[in-house]
């Protein structure tokens, strides 16, 4: 990643230019894709762009990969991994769970810093969640995106943002918290309901 951070900051007229902009998007989505860790970039989209306009780029950038990986595990990876759930009946006990929350418990999840987001998104397309539902659940990454974007405009090279860290920030620390309690909160009560009725 610092080889990479370096030769960013060579290029980084190229990356203020309409090209650049739309290659930081497909790297974005390529990473989203591979489920590896995006932070890193959202700090950078902050440096290169500006705490708005980063955020902007990596909100349009998260959401086309993560509708990407939906639809991708809806379709091609379904059956394989259908199989693979049947082999853990919890796992089919949490996808009830999921689709008996809806837009409540997706946006919940989106908010809370504990559930990784690309895995979420593969998840739900294995789940009888609407995209109507998944789109609108994406509106809870704004907090955190927004966050990483504004520390990373505050570095004035890369040297600083390799070795930036994330101050605690009460605010979306509070909301991190909430959010976390309310999915466990309503999750648990799903559960029961699921069954009771079975």
């Amino acid at each position: 990643m610092n080889i990479f951070l370096e030769n960013i900051y060579n290029l980084s007229f190229f990356f203020n230019t309409g090209i650049g902009i739309l290659s930081f998007v497909c790297i974005y989505i390529l990473i989203v894709l591979l489920i590896l860790p995006a932070s890193w970039l959202s700090l950078l989209s902050g440096f290169l762009y500006g705490s708005y306009l980063g955020s902007i780029i990596v909100f349009i950038s998260a959401s086309i990969g993560a509708s990407v990986a939906f639809f991708l595990s809806k379709t091609f990876l379904s059956k394989k991994l259908k199989n693979l759930f049947s082999l853990y009946p919890r796992l089919i006990v949490m996808e009830k769970v999921v689709e008996k929350g809806g837009l409540k418990l997706i946006f919940l999840a989106r908010l809370s810093p504990i559930f990784p987001f690309s895995i979420l998104n593969y998840f739900y397309g294995l789940n009888n969640v609407k995209f109507r539902d998944f789109a609108l659940g994406l509106l809870g990454i704004i907090p955190g995106t927004f966050l990483y974007c504004s520390i990373g405009s505050l570095a004035k090279s890369i040297q600083e943002l390799k070795n930036v860290q994330s101050p605690n920030n009460i605010y979306i620390s509070i909301v991190g918290i909430i959010s976390t309690f309310l999915v466990v909160y309503f999750s648990a009560k799903y559960f029961r309901e699921f069954f009771e009725n079975s």
